[in-house]
């Protein structure tokens, strides 16, 4: 499925992720997910709102992440 990651401060996607998980996982999954396919596709994370994140077990190691809103 494809998850849009929004900017917090425009509200603009700034990245699709093409992730894999139940139609009815949380949105803490997906974005977590999708946080994981952004940082192996060396997507720019900054600003990216990813508040809710569930990232237990993700090696996010160099990923650049300022401004974003954990």
């Amino acid at each position: 499925m494809k998850f849009a990651i929004k900017n917090y401060l425009s509200g603009r996607v700034q990245f699709v992720a093409e992730i894999e998980c139940a139609v009815d996982a949380t949105n803490g999954v997906k974005v977590g997910l999708a946080v994981k396919w952004a940082y192996n596709s060396g997507a720019d994370l900054s600003g990216a709102d990813l508040r809710g994140a569930y990232l237990r077990d993700a090696n996010l190691r160099d990923a650049y992440l300022g401004g974003a809103d954990l």
